[in-house]
């Protein structure tokens, strides 16, 4: 809590950001992927820092906006006893730099009050193009930089950061690259950030670099992710995050903060964790696992007590080769069966069947047109898994049984790309084995397992392949069991699948 001589400028702050958020739509806030930081976030973040071990403290604020994160920052900093600060902005839109000139005001004359110095320099200028990391270096950032993806063949952001790492994920990973590249030995980072670049492999490469130079101190989870950024119709559809990280430093343990929204950050449940349950260690994907609750944690290690890995165990998963998008002169109507499959969608999917009939007004058929091969695949048993969920729905795995006998007279057969289909590596899958892949990945252990893993609204095949896994003597005895059931039934096929692979789940 500020002291009560530190109120009234806040509040100016604030003030000043709302008069700006008025001044401008969501929409020219959106092309420029601006997402602005409330008061009590920026708060909340400045709060993770601890007091530099140096005397003038250099602040770094990537994308300023009005400069509520920096203002924060500078009121934390003072509250720790840094008395001379310094602090360079970067802003693009020029259309806020008034704002963030009276911000910055604000805080020189807050500090002069308190016999303290501090001086700011705003720089209108591109933060990824002009790369400051090339020319010096900064104590502390606290920073909620844009996201938005680009046309990496024509953007001027593309390969902007390839000598720090490869691959053109999202802007914000640039941001974040840039920030941790320009930090002094020790310096904090402290990001609110979509969750995305801890999974995924569009990520990987970022992943490793910050992990190289860094290393995670804390991490704050929103359980609920439309409850932080809450300005007019600012939908934010990521799951967001926010982490401090610190440069050159080591740690055994992070700690893991979780609310279920802004106005909770202060009353959060806090546990510390050794840091490889939070980072795998076992591959190279270098995975940022995230447990919600000790019971979450719990179950994560009981995951990685398991024999072996999706991809070890002798399975494969891939997402359905139809781009429909692409392919739309080969998809005709359900009711057209002259030389055409069935197209499995995400709808056809349900927990253990997956079931076509077109009678379903979003049945469709695939035509087996010149080329066909490249987008359809032989027909055989397969076990279906949709690729797209809400983090707000109760499941984020669903998965159905595709048998080949549903079709015994077509040679192929259509998935989407909207579902990952899975099989084994060699020989046949087997309808027991193909039950038991399912009943594993409909059960609630590994739905809340590959939660920890994953914040995406997608399911990815990258994270599958590298889960902890049963065995393939494990999963046909799942199989065999569920096989015995009349019907799906959730509390039975969590039963059958916690028994056998020795799981003591809690609620």
């Amino acid at each position: 809590m500020y002291q009560q001589s530190l109120i009234e400028p806040m509040n100016d702050m604030a003030s000043i950001q709302s008069a700006f958020l008025l001044s401008k739509s969501v929409q020219e806030r959106k092309a420029l992927g601006q997402f602005f930081t409330s008061p009590v976030v920026a708060d909340y973040m400045a709060s993770m820092l601890h007091k530099p071990k140096i005397k003038e403290v250099k602040i770094l604020d990537a994308g300023a906006g009005t400069g509520i994160l920096t203002a924060s920052t500078a009121v934390q900093l003072l509250e720790l006893g840094c008395k001379v600060v310094h602090a360079v902005l970067y802003e693009l839109d020029f259309s806020v730099i008034k704002h963030l000139n009276q911000t910055m005001k604000v805080i020189e004359s807050l500090y002069q009050s308190k016999k303290g110095k501090f001086t700011f320099e705003v720089r209108s200028s591109d933060f990824v193009l002009e790369r400051p990391d090339k020319t010096e270096y900064f104590d502390v950032s606290v920073i909620n930089p844009p996201y938005f993806k680009y046309n990496v063949k024509t953007s001027p952001y593309a390969k902007a950061v390839s000598d720090l790492y490869s691959g053109d994920p999202n802007i914000y990973a640039s941001f974040m690259a840039i920030v941790a590249a320009s930090l002094n030995e020790d310096g904090q980072m402290v990001a609110i950030t979509p969750r995305s670049f801890t999974n995924g492999l569009y990520f990987k490469n970022f992943r490793s670099y910050l992990l190289n130079v860094t290393a995670i101190e804390s991490i704050h989870i929103f359980k609920h992710r439309d409850r932080v950024f809450k300005n007019d119709a600012d939908k934010v559809l990521q799951e967001n995050i926010i982490c401090k990280f610190v440069k050159a430093a080591s740690y055994e343990a992070v700690e893991v903060r979780a609310s279920d929204c802004d106005s909770s950050l202060t009353s959060a449940t806090i546990q510390n964790y050794p840091v490889e349950l939070i980072v795998d260690p076992s591959n190279d994907q270098r995975l940022i696992r995230i447990p919600e609750s000790l019971t979450e944690a719990n179950l994560l290690k009981q995951a990685e007590q398991l024999e072996s890995t999706f991809t070890d165990s002798g399975y494969f998963i891939s997402t359905g080769p139809v781009v429909e998008h692409r392919t739309r002169n080969y998809i005709v109507s359900a009711y057209n069966q002259s030389n055409t499959v069935p197209l499995y969608r995400p709808h056809n999917v349900t927990p253990y069947a997956a079931l076509w009939t077109g009678e379903n007004k979003k049945d469709v058929r695939f035509e087996l047109q010149e080329q066909h091969e490249k987008h359809t695949l032989n027909n055989k048993n397969y076990v279906l898994l949709k690729r797209f969920s809400s983090k707000d729905e109760k499941r984020r795995l669903v998965s159905g049984v595709y048998l080949s006998k549903y079709f015994e007279n077509l040679g192929f057969i259509g998935f989407g790309n909207k579902v990952n289909y899975i099989g084994v590596k060699s020989g046949e899958l087997t309808k027991k084995e193909a039950y038991g892949l399912s009943a594993i990945f409909n059960g609630s252990f590994f739905d809340r397992y590959f939660r920890c893993i994953s914040g995406n609204t997608q399911v990815n095949a990258t994270e599958i392949r590298v889960m902890r896994f049963p065995t393939r003597d494990q999963v046909k005895a799942i199989g065999e069991e569920v096989l015995k059931l009349k019907a799906f039934d959730a509390d039975q096929n969590n039963i059958i699948v916690n028994r056998i692979l020795k799981i003591k789940e809690t609620v």
